[in-house]
């Protein structure tokens, strides 16, 4: 499998800065988002895009696509940390709400000197650009980290992920495969390609674990056994920036630790609550997550995670031994606590999700749902034991459920008839 097999990096411009709110703000207005990057350009309105948009059909592992998209930011609704006295001004501190900008782009401001969307530069050399300080990642700072490429329902993305052993064991967020259909690795310092396979990931803690296929005698990271890193300490977070295809290395020092991040719904997608993470002034963009966070000392002391998307360098990374009880508790088979190993269970169906209900966009030809009799225009009303109201309603039910087995389905058609029936799951093909 080549580079041409998948989508092309994303865009130099992923994101979209929301209007600041009218006065009074909320106590910790903010907007931070997931650095990944959202599929290939395309010249729609802003609202139309989101690197969600190609994932939150799949989140369940139960529903293809979904028909609408949803907007690009996370917006924190509350930023806490269980440590005050870890930040500087011993205060809990709060994000500052961003400036609107006068002009956007179709995908809001750029962050990178004005470079136009679909303009790629993959030169290499500085990467220094707009507030960032960026530079190429030196040998020693790209040993074991690798480029991640996806392929979803709808576009690609791009990401960054860590070996962890030799024989291609890695380990990334889980927001950087998730609704995937297929996983191009390539290791940052040979240029080597690999198939990764997704072999369990926890999505409330962020995290994946991938296995490369053929792979072997692979460099790993340096991961840290000092224990947490401390308030003021050097940090580099070392990343794939706009799925540019090489690393890039953004300094900065810790903020603070233990912090929590509640995320405001969009659409259909939850918020997500992100606890225990360090937070850095280290400038990082889409493509950056799954990547290191180095210490001084040139360990992994982090995963970088989420980032603001309001210009200011303000970063977060799930701690590395957080990740690591994750990446433990998939090699064991020991799923429970979010963790999920192997693939999901499936109904191979769309949900419409700007009808304010779970109603059915599309049927997959020979899945659950059709064999049970579902149609298009339907609305999916329960599964098993769990009444279905929502889509987070139906992607926490089916994450209950193992391909293969079996649970009544409860939908009312497009006359609004009442229907049940038993049908047995099917195997995801998205991750």
């Amino acid at each position: 499998m080549t580079s041409s097999d998948f989508p092309p990096p994303p865009p130099h411009n992923p994101y979209v800065t929301p209007s600041a709110p009218p006065p009074p703000y909320p106590p910790a207005y903010g907007s931070t988002e997931p650095t990944h990057p959202i599929p290939p350009y395309q010249p729609r309105p802003a609202s139309a895009w989101s690197w969600r948009s190609t994932l939150v059909g799949a989140v369940a592992g139960g529903v293809l696509a979904t028909t609408v998209a949803v907007p690009v930011t996370w917006a924190i609704t509350s930023i806490a940390t269980d440590r005050a006295a870890d930040s500087p001004s011993g205060q809990q501190q709060t994000p500052t709400v961003p400036d609107t900008p006068d002009e956007q782009s179709p995908f809001g401001t750029d962050p990178f000197g004005g470079q136009a969307p679909g303009q790629d530069d993959q030169s290499g050399g500085s990467t220094n650009s707009g507030t960032g300080n960026w530079k190429d990642a030196t040998t020693e700072q790209s040993q074991g980290v690798v480029l991640i490429n996806t392929r979803t329902t709808s576009g690609g993305g791009a990401g960054t992920g860590l070996v962890l052993e030799s024989d291609g064991l890695v380990l990334t967020n889980y927001h950087v495969v998730e609704g995937s259909t297929e996983v191009q690795v390539t290791v940052a310092s040979s240029g080597v390609q690999y198939v990764g396979t997704v072999v369990g990931r926890d999505q409330e803690a962020d995290v994946a674990l991938l296995q490369l296929a053929d792979a072997s005698d692979l460099d790993t990271v340096k991961l840290d056994d000092d224990g947490d890193p401390a308030v003021s300490d050097d940090v580099t977070a070392v990343g794939n920036a706009q799925g540019q295809g090489f690393l890039s290395a953004a300094p900065g020092e810790v903020v603070a630790l233990d912090r929590s991040i509640d995320t405001q719904a969009e659409g259909p997608v939850v918020g997500e609550h992100l606890t225990g993470l360090i937070q850095t002034d280290a400038y990082v963009v889409g493509g950056f997550s799954g990547g290191a966070l180095l210490d001084d000392e040139g360990e992994v002391v982090g995963i970088t995670t989420a980032a603001s998307s309001g210009g200011a360098a303000e970063s977060y990374a799930v701690p590395i031994e957080s990740a690591l009880d994750v990446v433990e508790q998939i090699q064991d088979g020991d799923e429970g606590d979010g963790v999920q190993v192997g693939p999901s269970a499936y109904l191979g169906l769309s949900i419409a999700t700007d009808q304010g209900s779970v109603q059915v966009a599309q049927i997959q030809s020979g899945g659950a749902a059709q064999e049970a009799g579902v149609e298009a225009g339907a609305t999916i009303t329960g599964l098993g034991d769990t009444e279905i109201t929502s889509y987070d309603d139906l992607r926490s039910a089916l994450a209950t459920y193992e391909p293969g087995d079996t649970a009544k389905l409860r939908w009312t058609d497009a006359d609004g008839q009442s229907h049940e029936a038993t049908v047995t799951l099917g195997e995801s093909p998205v991750n």
